[in-house]
């Protein structure tokens, strides 16, 4: 994909284009921003522009051999690192010092069939302070038309020294039409749940299409359904879905319920403090939460997201366990606590 096809993030891709007009290329960049909002994409286009046979105005042209085997990551002067796949199944929970290792040996040799070559680093952040140590002097001394292009969600995790050594690009989340346009384009739904589902992933079109593709909206509504009815809910059935939901893919599924908690409390406060609705997002629910924010105090919404908070954290990073955690968090969002023989 050329940088001109790419919607959203107009103020990255005009400093890419400049850079590649005047041809003034930093030796490293560092993508920061939230994940699943197309960090990525832009990072192999501008790849792709930067190895280009024949580039057109500060961008690829999209037709050469070349283009075609950065588009499938297969060109010989386009490194690609990112943490490796188990052989059990699953990634690594880090970059390795090896891949480092192997990186800088590829790149004692010159460029085999340009001028330039092209890093990609996917996750720096989840490198450990010694193999981010090893890259750092590969930063330092990057060799003639070398340039890296580090694509990170958790900028803050970076050492130091490694962010001082990159030319820093932000990027945001997207609009909710273009999320819902690029939904639309990739997913079997009707534009209204289109609208919804690029309400509930916030900017993210990585996080869009999860959604649609996973279980995870079948878990919300059960779960909105359990706040909605709220100390009338039986406490078995808390218990229940609490169980059900420590069940789940502690990487993608139990990030994205923790997730989906938080709009519902946040658009509960906005509807409560603000007393506005257009920035609502789970608008499929906008009479249950009026009424809902109507019969809570803003200490106690804001005390049941902090909970949220604690409870993801405890269960994410923690490594807490998670059925005891989100039985305790599931009793307190409903207003129920499990004594006095409660059911």
């Amino acid at each position: 994909m050329s940088l001109s096809a790419i919607r959203g993030h107009s103020s990255a891709l005009e400093f890419i284009h400049r850079a590649l007009h005047r041809d003034r290329l930093h030796h490293a960049y560092l993508f920061a921003g939230p994940s699943g909002v197309g960090k990525g994409m832009v990072a192999h286009a501008f790849a792709q522009a930067l190895l280009c046979e024949s580039p057109v105005s500060g961008d690829s042209c999209g037709a050469c051999n070349t283009c075609g085997r950065v588009a499938v990551g297969q060109h010989a002067d386009l490194h690609i690192m990112r943490r490796e796949d188990k052989k059990a199944g699953g990634v690594e929970r880090h970059i390795k010092i090896h891949q480092v290792r192997e990186l800088q040996r590829a790149l004692a040799f010159k460029a085999y069939e340009g001028t330039r070559r092209v890093i990609l680093i996917f996750e720096p952040e989840s490198m450990t302070a010694s193999t981010a140590n090893a890259l750092l002097k590969t930063l330092e001394e990057p060799g003639d038309d070398t340039h890296f292009i580090l694509v990170s969600h958790a900028a803050h995790r970076l050492l130091p020294t490694v962010i001082s050594r990159c030319q820093k690009v932000r990027f945001g989340p997207l609009d909710t039409e273009v999320v819902a346009e690029l939904i639309l384009q990739n997913g079997d739904i009707d534009a209204e749940r289109a609208d919804l589902i690029a309400r509930l992933s916030e900017g993210s079109v990585g996080r869009g299409l999860h959604l649609i593709e996973s279980e995870t909206l079948t878990a919300r509504d059960t779960l909105l359904t359990l706040l909605e009815n709220g100390s009338h809910q039986p406490l078995t059935a808390v218990l229940e879905q609490a169980e059900t939901l420590s069940k789940v893919d502690p990487v993608q599924e139990l990030p994205m319920i923790f997730h989906l908690l938080r709009t519902w409390f946040r658009d509960l406060f906005v509807i409560k403090v603000a007393g506005v609705t257009d920035r609502v997002v789970n608008v499929d629910r906008l009479q249950s939460l009026e009424a809902m924010a109507g019969d809570l105090s803003a200490e106690v919404i804001q005390m049941r997201l902090n909970r949220i908070n604690s409870a993801a954290q405890a269960i994410l990073e923690r490594m807490a366990n998670a059925r005891l955690v989100l039985e305790s968090l599931l009793v307190d969002l409903i207003g129920r606590t499990p004594h006095g023989g409660a059911t």
